[in-house]
């Protein structure tokens, strides 16, 4: 059970972190969409991924915030790359990871390349690739 935000508010503080970094690895600008997951499964919910059906039909999946992350940071690798920022992004990263338990609330954060201009349909994967929750709209 929980929401999603599709696409999130840009201006929220809870992303600031990731843009900051995302900039400093002078990289795309992303879509973030935020959920907040009460898990009342008796699995684990690690938000594998969501699936948005805008109007025209167009399929656009967002992944977890931390594989973006984890590409920002490659900016830092190599021959005279900059080993605190790179270290930076392994803390983000891992601090971004998603695995709540039976009974936990949490919230996740996601990213897709394209922009969202509109939502037709959301389709989540809570607990890996094969098992699908079509979310609701509220009101």
């Amino acid at each position: 059970m929980g929401t999603i935000q599709v696409p999130a508010n840009i201006k929220d503080p809870r992303l600031e972190r990731y843009g900051d970094y995302r900039r400093l690895a002078n990289a795309r600008p992303i879509t973030y969409l935020i959920a907040q997951v009460d898990n009342q499964s008796d699995d684990t919910i690690n938000m594998y991924e969501v699936v948005v059906v805008t109007n025209d039909g167009q399929q656009i999946e967002a992944t977890s915030i931390s594989n973006y992350v984890d590409t920002w940071r490659d900016a830092f690798s190599g021959e005279g790359g900059d080993a605190r920022n790179y270290n930076r992004g392994i803390e983000l990263s891992n601090s971004s990871n998603f695995y709540l338990l039976p009974g936990a609330k949490g919230t996740a954060f996601l990213g897709t390349k394209e922009p969202i201009k509109t939502v037709k349909r959301v389709f989540v994967y809570p607990a890996g690739a094969f098992d699908r929750v079509e979310a609701r709209r509220i009101q």
